[in-house]
């Protein structure tokens, strides 16, 4: 497995969800994202049966982690996209999506090449704080420059500590934030 690439589809994959959350409003992103969860889970099984489909088959030879259920980390995204736009403003919706992609990628390719001092669950200093200034960077055009900061110093550390799924974590948590500094 290539991870720099997995973690390139990880970036383009968050991007294009924070795009279609931000065009399509509230009601088409829960539709889109929706159909999108049903269609995943239906690949996924189709996979896992040993089924042979374009270009899902690739991507979990190729992209996918050893031992995991194919396709999990994807569902994990989506399903936290769709459960925030239910419950939170589509401005913080799009900025919990857009800085897990860019956070998440970005914080693991950093680690991987540059990373030297591992300080919790083997990541490192200087993959969290990559992390960090990447997610920071499109959040400025999104939030105040202090709200962004925040949002992007608490995702660095949600991703470093949270004992589950970050893709299920990171959203959530940076909408809560933005919530409570509005």
């Amino acid at each position: 497995m290539n991870e720099d690439c997995r973690q390139l589809v990880h970036l383009g994959f968050g991007v294009v969800i924070a795009l279609a959350i931000a065009f399509l409003g509230r009601e088409y992103a829960i539709m889109v994202l929706a159909l999108g969860l049903f269609g995943g889970f239906v690949l996924i099984d189709l996979v896992d049966r040993g089924y042979r489909v374009p270009i899902a088959s690739a991507m979990v030879e190729n992209l996918e982690r050893t031992g995991r259920m194919p396709g999990y980390g994807a569902v994990c995204f989506v399903l936290s996209a769709l459960f925030c736009l239910i419950f939170f403003p589509v401005d913080y919706v799009v900025a919990g999506v857009l800085t897990l992609a860019v956070l998440d990628s970005v914080s693991t390719i950093a680690g991987l090449h540059f990373g030297r001092h591992r300080i919790f669950n083997g990541k490192s200093w200087e993959g969290t704080a990559g992390g960090i200034v990447a997610a920071f960077i499109p959040l400025v055009f999104l939030l105040s420059p202090l709200t962004a900061a925040a949002a992007a110093v608490v995702a660095g550390i949600a991703e470093l500590v949270s004992p589950i799924e970050d893709n299920l974590v990171i959203p959530p948590v940076i909408c809560l934030l933005c919530l409570l500094l509005a």
